[in-house]
């Protein structure tokens, strides 16, 4: 999937790092918990995931107007895209009254903080997966690990499918540690829905679905992912 482009000279986007602290805007309070929102769903490509960042915004606000803001509304949903033009301006104020040294304009902090929030995020969960692979290529490189397309992604809730001499032998889904500890109720949901397409595909395929939970380099986390693996390599498949 196409990765979100950093169009800021990285010598500028690197002097904000410790004003996008400071000013907290990497707070899950200002933004909310980023991470929980992209795995609450699966998304066919970036846009997707922006236009459901935005509209998880006013849903945010909608509910503000019914009920009061709340913690609880803050740290779960996520904010309007005029939302983070708001950031932009904090941020491009802030720089003035450092004197703006590198002529950061308004219109490249608001990229900034959009790149930061969803950008940064959606990269990430692409890396991960790309990287992952990679490392269980290498751990079982006589195996085809072949991605699935979007049909098939939103169906049964994997990422790839492992085949051995043109032989199924199971789906992998992707994750970090975050989706296998988080209790939200977003991720709650999500793990509730894609149990149920999960458990789709082994009833149609009679092949088993494993969750790798990794880092953003690859690094396998949950070991034993790799041993039931090896030995559903061992099993024909009964699909």
């Amino acid at each position: 999937m196409e990765l979100f482009q950093n169009l800021i000279e990285l010598r500028k986007f690197r002097s904000t790092n410790a004003m996008w602290n400071s000013l907290q805007l990497n707070s899950p309070m200002s933004v909310g918990y980023v991470t929980n929102l992209i795995e609450s769903r699966t998304f066919s490509n970036k846009e997707e995931w922006r236009d459901f960042y935005y509209q998880s915004g006013h849903e945010r606000i909608r509910l503000a107007s019914i009920r009061g803001m709340s913690k609880e509304l803050n740290l779960n949903y996520g904010r309007t895209e005029e939302e983070l033009k708001g950031y932009g301006q904090k941020m491009y104020a802030e720089l003035q009254k450092c004197g703006n040294p590198l002529n950061i304009t308004l219109a490249e902090c608001v990229f900034m903080v959009k790149y930061r929030v969803m950008g940064e995020t959606w990269n990430g969960v692409i890396m991960r997966e790309k990287n992952t692979i990679e490392n269980m290529t290498k751990i079982f490189p006589y195996c085809s690990f072949e991605k699935v397309d979007g049909e098939a992604d939103y169906k049964y809730a994997i990422d790839y499918e492992i085949c051995l001499e043109g032989r199924l032998v199971c789906a992998l889904q992707i994750k970090p540690m975050s989706y296998e500890k988080g209790f939200s109720p977003e991720i709650m949901k999500a793990k509730r829905a894609n149990k149920a397409k999960n458990d789709l595909y082994v009833k149609e395929k009679g092949v088993p679905v494993y969750y790798v939970y990794s880092k953003a380099d690859g690094t396998i986390i949950n070991h034993d992912v790799v041993s039931l693996l090896r030995h559903s390599l061992q099993m024909p498949s009964v699909a």
